[in-house]
């Protein structure tokens, strides 16, 4: 079963002696170096202070990790946001990180698991504790309807594509995406790994807010905002895959994908894309046979001997 962790800052922590930033809950019987890990992945950068106008206006940092330091096949799922300040006045941040195992992924994929409706806490107001049941995990499929997010914010609907086109080209490929806070980054990324089987959608991993890559994890799709400190070399490097939406767009490259993110599926449609219909080879030769002996000595054609 899944199992959770809830990290912020408190007047006391879980452990005893901890206090200001520190896991004030965690479902019992996680290992101490799994906890160090999820731990590890609360970081966050705000871009406006917590007594500003657009305190709001924060982005939520919604991730999927994937390391061999927690062993084949588990994945990390979070949300990590700024919240009110704490009990000092100060800045304060909430992570809630759930941690699942592979028999446990649902169809959907991790952006629809992270969708769900009380799936991860959004305010924490209660005493540190240990978490006695591990957390639910709910079973459903996305439905793969038009990319409308993407549609609204490029002006058609087929830049949703791009994301499931690279990694099925090359499924190792890190990308970013160029956002203005406000832009709706957990529905464009949604909207994008919907296209993908669901078989490939638990490949895919992710970060709507990346600011800097956490020791030993994997993060494929990176969303950034315009002057982030990571950009600045990678826009340096001609061979990155950048695509900026607070800028001019590039042509759409039109695909099975890109029909797909326009239309959708009608309902009863089946599956997404299938990776073979995309990477499907060109239809063989039709395999030529030799004529029979006798015929060829009917067009006077001599048959080919070993000297030959």
């Amino acid at each position: 079963m899944a199992s959770e962790l809830i990290y912020t800052s408190a007047e006391r922590g879980l452990r005893p002696g901890t206090r200001g930033y520190c896991t004030v809950a965690h479902t019992r019987g996680i290992a101490p170096a799994v906890l160090q890990i999820m731990e590890a992945l609360s970081t966050y950068k705000s871009l406006y202070g917590v007594h500003e106008e657009v305190f709001a206006d924060n982005p939520v940092s919604f991730s999927h990790y994937c390391s061999t330091l927690l062993g084949r096949s588990v994945s990390v799922l979070s949300r990590v946001s700024p919240v009110q300040a704490d009990h000092t006045g100060r800045s304060n941040k909430l992570a809630h990180h759930i941690l699942l195992h592979a028999r446990e992924y649902p169809a959907g994929g991790p952006l629809w698991l992270s969708r769900q409706p009380g799936f991860f806490l959004e305010s924490w107001e209660e005493e540190p504790h240990l978490l006695e049941m591990p957390k639910t995990v709910p079973a459903g499929d996305e439905v793969c309807g038009k990319a409308e997010a993407w549609e609204k914010i490029t002006g058609d609907a087929a830049y949703a594509a791009w994301l499931p086109t690279l990694f099925q080209k090359t499924p190792g490929q890190v990308v970013y995406l160029v956002f203005s806070p406000g832009m709706p980054m957990l529905s464009l990324l949604s909207e994008a790994m919907a296209l993908l089987p669901a078989a490939k959608r638990w490949q895919v991993t992710y970060n709507t807010y990346f600011t800097a890559l956490p020791a030993g994890m994997s993060c494929l799709w990176r969303c950034c905002v315009p002057d982030a400190e990571i950009l600045r070399d990678i826009r340096r490097n001609p061979q990155s895959k950048i695509l900026d939406l607070t800028g001019p767009l590039p042509s759409v490259a039109e695909n099975a994908f890109a029909q797909l993110a326009r239309k959708g599926l009608p309902a009863g449609g089946g599956a997404a894309v299938p990776v073979e219909a995309e990477n499907a080879p060109a239809p063989a030769r039709k395999r030529f046979e030799l004529m029979p002996r006798r015929s060829m000595n009917m067009l006077n054609l001599k048959p080919r001997t070993r000297e030959d």
